[in-house]
């Protein structure tokens, strides 16, 4: 940035400070209702206090939200399954208790039916913008019409080096990935149409200066990719921070942090300055993990102000130490009704499970916790397809372990010990609000979609004890476990699929011995995939949209089948449900991480593994012997 010395006295120089959360995901307080304990790993009540003594810096601050703040923890759920007694959205409530400035819709606001959303953004004392969603001519489309702008233009008073105010005008757009439409296809309904994120932001941009925007910020609910140059990419963040007229950018959707050393490899990146395509920017992690910052120099010239300098920053707020802030007692204050009414919900009893619920070692076995969602969504197939010509096509059903380490810390996993369970175990083994989605699907079709399931995990090689089974960070919910066919994982074949989804070794098959009940399937062979409303619409492209046919079943929560089966079943386990195993491979070991609560079920696991001791962020290490596995 500028010196303050730097500049002849006649040159006008002001400063204006952006903040930042995303993907809070409704995690207002740092506690886990799932485990009913307190954490510290961040929170909005967290960045209420970091914000606080920001703003008290004497330069014009603005506070912005970048999408995914309705959904996701425990807290929010109420609205939905307590409507006679919850009428206020605690996280809208919660937002308008912070005074954010604006705030962008992410995917996850479309995870709720319409008339929840409205219901909710119509509490908003802040504007609500997307820029590239548009009401279509389908019937229904009025549900969707006024709940947001495509920008906002706000105003700001600045005082300059020598003490003169000005109005500053800040214009603010927003956008979301475009597939949105088919992900959250259940509850859309085609009522929307997506428009390509940069070209939204770059009409919206122009418009923003015709009306005399000084400052233009882009709240992108998007990533940084280095295949991000398609026109529809899921992540566009240096195609958007590359728009003319751009001056800061806000990324995020999934749950990284920029500047960080991690996009360091990446052209048009530079992590020390905090710039993607030579603009500010900054992604502040999730779930209240991190408070983005943004301090931008402007100058007044002939033209009007322009920005000549920058600096970016991450707050960190998780962690214990004393260096992190407390959460803010008035912000705890206004939620304070909501947290205990949500403690009293999901401490209700749902049934009892015979053996326990874990998924430390889900990435490496079949485990107790995925097992229990696919036995629940064959079972609700089944009975919904009873009677009819479907019944008699075989069902198989699609789980990823959604809770299972990675960028959500050692202790971000399934741990349902056996006996009584509650909602909380529920909500533990499926946190999301995914639906039931059925799709037709073929044969070849099934062994594509394993393929991408397993691109996650390296590439094996004999006599390394050493190797990394998959990176620390992997998004292990994209492993996604099919139950009801029999097959092999081969790692010592490179993967198939890129993690986006696309072909790079067509010459190589990770999956082998596909079966049911003992007899190889056909390529033809017609089955009914049973997964989420989210896998369904395409979202991971594990499977195009041309290649399977939708099954009607009546709509229903994923959670909510869990709840029916573990109440009929106690959670009594199908072994006779066929799953994956990896192939065993002469010579060839490999390590990886899980959570330290892996040890009081290592004994049970049934797997030759060698504890290595601990690992990095808090993590445990395991080594596994490839060659030691049972062969089928």
């Amino acid at each position: 940035m500028p010196g303050q010395n730097d500049d002849p006295v006649d040159v006008r120089r002001v400063q204006v400070r952006v903040l930042a959360t995303s993907d809070i995901h409704a995690t207002l307080l740092d506690y886990d209702y799932t485990k009913d304990r307190a954490t510290a790993f961040g929170s909005l009540a967290r960045v209420a206090s970091r914000v606080k003594a920001l703003r008290s810096q004497s330069v014009a601050t603005l506070l912005f939200d970048n999408g995914d703040f309705l959904q996701g923890a425990a807290i929010a759920d109420g609205v939905s399954e307590d409507r006679d007694t919850v009428k206020v959205s605690p996280v809208i409530q919660a937002m308008n208790h912070l005074k954010y400035d604006a705030v962008g819709l992410g995917n996850h606001e479309f995870n709720i039916p319409a008339s929840e959303l409205r219901s909710a953004l119509g509490q908003a004392r802040f504007p609500v913008l997307c820029a590239n969603l548009h009401a279509s001519a389908a019937a229904g489309h009025e549900v969707y019409e006024g709940l947001w702008h495509a920008t906002s233009l706000l105003s700001r008073e600045v005082s300059d080096q020598l003490g003169e105010t000005h109005i500053l005008k800040i214009g603010v757009v927003s956008v979301l990935p475009p597939q949105v439409v088919a992900w959250d296809k259940l509850r859309i309904q085609g009522r929307l149409i997506a428009e390509d994120m940069t070209s939204a932001v770059r009409k919206n941009v122009a418009d923003l200066k015709e009306r005399g925007a000084d400052v233009v910020v882009a709240l992108a609910h998007t990533g940084v990719s280095e295949v991000d140059g398609h026109g529809s990419a899921e992540n566009a963040g240096l195609r958007i921070a590359g728009v003319d007229g751009v001056d800061a950018v806000v990324c995020g959707h999934v749950h990284r942090v920029f500047p960080s050393a991690q996009y360091g490899m990446f052209d048009e990146v530079d992590p020390h300055a905090g710039t993607l395509s030579g603009t500010p920017a900054v992604m502040p992690g999730a779930h209240g993990s991190h408070l983005g910052q943004i301090d931008l120099t402007l100058h007044q010239t002939p033209d009007g102000w322009r920005v000549t300098g920058s600096q970016v920053e991450v707050h960190g707020l998780n962690g214990d130490t004393e260096m992190q802030p407390v959460e803010d007692p008035l912000f705890q204050a206004v939620i304070a009704k909501a947290h205990k009414a949500t403690l009293a919900r999901m401490r209700r009893g749902v049934g009892a499970l015979l053996e326990p619920a874990t998924s430390y070692f889900a990435m490496v076995k079949d485990d107790c916790a995925s097992r229990l969602v696919a036995e629940a969504k064959i079972a609700y197939v089944q009975e919904a397809l009873s009677g009819t010509r479907l019944s008699r096509v075989p069902i198989l059903a699609s789980v990823a372990p959604l809770k299972c380490g990675g960028r959500g810390g050692p202790a971000h996993y399934v741990d349902v010990a056996a006996g009584e369970v509650s909602v909380r175990a529920v909500s533990d083994m499926q946190p999301y609000s995914n639906h039931i989605s059925v799709v037709e699907v073929a044969g070849r079709d099934v062994v594509e979609w394993l393929e991408k399931a397993c691109s996650l995990y390296n590439q094996l090689r004999p006599e390394e004890l050493s190797q990394s089974l998959f990176d620390s960070d992997a998004a292990t919910y994209n492993r996604e476990a099919i139950y009801g066919l029999s097959y092999t994982v081969d790692l010592s074949k490179p993967a198939r699929y890129a993690s986006d989804g696309s072909l790079i070794n067509p010459q190589s098959r990770r999956i082998s011995n596909v079966s049911l009940k003992g007899i190889q399937i056909s390529p033809d062979q017609a089955f009914l995939l049973v997964t989420n409303d989210y896998r369904g619409g395409g979202g991971g492209n594990f499977l195009s949209l041309d290649q399977a046919k939708e099954i009607n079943v009546p709509p229903i929560r994923v959670r909510d089948v869990l709840t029916r089966h573990i109440a009929r079943t106690s959670g009594r386990q199908n072994r006779a449900l066929e799953t994956w195993r990896f192939k065993p491979l002469a010579q060839t070991a490999a390590v990886f991480e899980t959570g330290p609560g892996a040890a009081a079920y290592l004994e049970d696991a049934g797997l030759p593994l060698v504890f290595l001791g601990p690992g990095e962020r808090g993590f445990d290490r395991y080594r596994m012997d490839f060659a030691a596995l049972t062969q089928r």
